[in-house]
């Protein structure tokens, strides 16, 4: 019995009321029969078929996500066909495209997909969060530069400010997405830990009885929907976009390298006095500052072309995911005698 993916006090309970309600649908359809009440039979009668169905969606959920089941046996088999050497935590180990997914998301280690590696999406967007951090530093500190000499004064500011404003609103979407990341990460390991262990055996129960049939089938569907549909849409989402790299932070770091050595020739300058400063390093900073300012309007435009990349990788492609796990939790419910509404989000 421990080998049951919802433990033995949900099969049990499910078991034991399918056994009460049988009891119950046989004594109103005898009563029925003895009392010539035809609304009686019809109870009867309908209750008893519904506990058969009911004991034997209990045994084909059983059947289908217990240890070496059968949908648990082809969604393993299609996610490790496609891909290999992802990590998740072990409460995910059961279901190898939730742990794909996860690894996607939030692995710490490379995954890999039709034989490519790739960093996880959380690894990606930290990496470029931390480099923009460093190199918004550095150019501030450039930027509020100012030597002062007996005529004029000199400050980097009117040219690195607009560069750094724009800096910053790509760290203002980058810390979104870090925060996409982590909810989507949080959502699937709600589902590994829940779905099969407390959503499927209480939908299991509820439709059982005849007040909460419909709870009960709706429970049962987003159970699966949860637990299959949704993962494995994450795996088609990776296969989708693994033909493409994604932006990393190498030149971020490589170019806050050549600011922060224009940093320390600025901080060199100013502990000189006005009269040993002579044109050379005047014109060796200007020239440095110029170069950086050129590169990193480059870096810039690269940077929003492979930010826009994870924005369809973090929201777009995720959204598609929800509607798909939305429209099979809609016709499972159909399937189960209940009905899933969305309100103003129906799907059609």
């Amino acid at each position: 019995m421990d080998a049951l993916p919802f433990g033995q006090y949900g099969f049990g309970i499910a078991v034991g009321i399918i056994a009460i309600m049988l009891s119950i649908s046989g004594i109103c359809l005898g009563l029925g029969y003895a009392l010539d009440d035809k609304r009686l039979k019809e109870f009867g009668k309908g209750e008893i078929y519904q506990s058969i169905v009911s004991g034997a969606l209990v045994g084909f959920m059983i059947a289908l996500f217990a240890s070496n089941g059968l949908i648990t046996g082809v969604v393993n088999s299609i996610t490790l066909g496609s891909t290999s050497s992802f990590s998740c935590p072990s409460y995910m180990n059961d279901n190898a495209a939730l742990c794909f997914s996860y690894s996607y998301l939030m692995g710490l280690a490379p995954y890999s997909i039709s034989g490519n590696q790739y960093s996880s999406l959380f690894v990606t967007v930290s990496g470029l969060l931390v480099s923009l951090l460093a190199l918004g530093t550095v150019l501030g500190t450039i930027a509020a530069f100012k030597l002062n000499l007996l005529i004029v004064s000199i400050s980097f500011s009117s040219i690195l400010s607009p560069i750094i404003g724009e800096i910053q609103y790509v760290l203002n979407i980058v810390t979104t997405l870090a925060l996409g990341i982590t909810v989507q990460a949080a959502l699937l390991s709600f589902v590994s830990v829940t779905a099969i262990t407390v959503i499927l055996p209480a939908g299991l129960i509820l439709r059982s009885l005849y007040a909460t049939r419909k709870i009960g089938g709706f429970l049962i569907a987003v159970a699966i929907g949860t637990y299959v549909v949704l993962p494995m849409s994450y795996l088609l989402n990776a296969t989708m976009v693994n033909t493409y790299s994604s932006v990393n932070s190498t030149d971020i770091i490589q170019i806050t390298g050549s600011a922060s050595s224009i940093s320390g020739q600025l901080n060199s300058a100013a502990s000189l006095s006005s009269n040993q400063i002579s044109s050379g390093i005047f014109s060796s900073l200007a020239d440095g500052v110029t170069q950086i300012t050129a590169q990193l309007n480059q870096l810039l435009s690269d940077l929003l072309f492979g930010i826009s990349k994870l924005i369809m990788q973090i929201f777009i492609l995720p959204a598609f995911s929800l509607i798909v796990t939305g429209i099979s939790i809609k016709e499972l419910s159909t399937l189960l005698g209940s009905e899933a509404s969305f309100g103003k989000f129906r799907i059609v």
